[in-house]
């Protein structure tokens, strides 16, 4: 586990509050909570990738093998697939079909 980095579980009860803390349908997705920012989805990923990876290789890596892998743990939670929370108005600031970042509410 990375120092950089504070892992919950999606099913936990902590990361379900802060998801709806932020979001009227968080769907079922990676994030990565920042101070100002939620990054989910790929934008997640490659954020991840940029925060816990010095070398670009390795960062790379991580990203281009984030498809892989969600859909890898989409099997394993036994979900239907990948789903994004909703994202409009003045707080979404990237959107698209695999990911997004959003200004956080507090």
């Amino acid at each position: 586990m990375s120092k950089r980095f504070r892992i919950t579980s999606y099913n936990s009860e902590l990361a379900q509050q802060l998801l709806e803390e932020e979001f009227d349908d968080p769907g079922f997705t990676f994030y990565l909570f920042e101070k100002d920012k939620i990054y989910y989805g790929d934008h997640a990923a490659k954020r991840t990738a940029e925060r816990l990876y010095r070398s670009k290789t390795l960062g790379g890596l991580f990203y281009r093998l984030y498809p892989s892998l969600s859909k890898f743990f989409t099997v394993l939670s036994r979900r239907t697939g990948v789903k994004n929370p909703e994202c409009s108005g003045d707080r979404c600031l990237i959107q698209s079909d695999t990911g997004g970042v959003v200004k956080r509410k507090k």
